[in-house]
């Protein structure tokens, strides 16, 4: 069955952050399944929460933390997100969703788009793009 395992920054495991993922004190791991169904991982401390903002040495850490992710998840395009989508084997996506809980339904919704891009970047290619998923009630 395919999967996608992904990544949200969160401050206080209820919510994802409405500042940059790498801001966040904590990032929450969930794999999502093609039939719909996800399963939660675990949590883990943002170790690299106090470093420069924007700077390479962040994004290097942060992925450090979260390398076992095929996608990053925030509610906004930061520098380093950009950075990420044209150099890395991370597929970083933005989403309209505030609750952590809505997550994973709302990505479901591209399920075969971001499984798409996320097998590419499996396979060395890099690319810019940036997937902007929205709740159908948000659209």
């Amino acid at each position: 069955m395919k999967k996608i395992r992904l990544c949200i920054g969160t401050n206080d495991g209820e919510t994802i952050a409405d500042t940059h993922m790498g801001d966040t004190e904590y990032f929450h791991i969930y794999d999502l399944f093609e039939n719909s169904d996800n399963e939660f991982i675990e949590k883990r401390r943002n170790t690299a929460k106090d470093m420069g903002h924007a700077k390479v040495a962040k994004m290097k850490a942060v992925i450090g933390i979260v390398m076992d992710a095929d996608i990053l998840v925030a509610k906004q395009k930061s520098p380093n997100f950009i950075k990420i989508a044209k150099g890395t084997k991370y597929q970083p996506v933005v989403v309209s969703a505030v609750s952590i809980t809505d997550i994973p339904g709302e990505l479901y919704q591209a399920f075969n788009e971001i499984y798409s891009l996320v097998r590419r970047r499996k396979n060395g290619e890099t690319f810019e793009s940036i997937p902007v998923i929205q709740e159908l009630n948000h659209q």
